[in-house]
């Protein structure tokens, strides 16, 4: 029984692993990847999350699953210890591996702007390309305490960024040269 809970968490780990493996091949074998591939050199600005926030995540991370992997093993050792500190290892090993997946997908959501349209990467999703003709409108992004903008087509959400992204202000000059139409008199339309 003791070694029970050590596998549990090992296998949810794999089956974590496994997942963002199976999304990474396929958001990079699709027909958006293959053209931002080819037009990678032309890219004129990249917006992403501050590198600091994926490198203190994926830290956090690693840190609880370390601390997972010694709860649920030393138990092995010691089988008078409390099987409490089992499910405590499993729930550290579970955050940690979590918090990595996280990091992992938050490196990956990304908006690369070339000339005319906008490659969007949303964590484990295939790219996405959104011509910047195809922008009906821009709204502020409210969702959260750090502005930002998020781009319509109709009702459907093509993109979205905050102000705490790298690039943010860059995009924003961008847009307002590409499409002066989507700004009224200094205001997101």
């Amino acid at each position: 029984m003791e070694t029970v809970y050590p596998l549990l968490g090992v296998v949810a780990v794999v089956i974590m692993a496994l997942i963002a493996v199976a999304s990474a091949v396929l958001a990079r074998s699709s027909d958006v990847a293959a053209a931002w591939r080819t037009e990678r050199p032309t890219i004129l600005l990249t917006v992403s999350v501050q590198r600091w926030r994926r490198v203190m995540v994926r830290a956090c991370g690693v840190l609880m699953a370390g601390v997972g992997i010694i709860t649920l093993t030393a138990p092995l050792a010691r089988p008078e210890d409390s099987p409490a500190m089992r499910y405590v290892g499993l729930g550290a090993l579970l955050i940690g591996a979590a918090l990595i997946w996280l990091a992992h997908g938050m490196t990956r959501m990304r908006l690369e702007v070339a000339a005319h349209e906008i490659y969007v990467s949303r964590g484990f999703l295939p790219p996405m390309r959104v011509a910047t003709s195809e922008i009906t409108r821009l709204l502020p992004n409210v969702a959260g305490r750090y502005g930002g903008i998020v781009g319509k087509r109709e009702r459907r959400t093509l993109f979205s960024t905050t102000t705490a992204m790298t690039g943010h202000s860059e995009l924003m000059i961008y847009l307002q040269s590409e499409r002066p139409d989507l700004f009224v008199a200094g205001a997101l339309r």
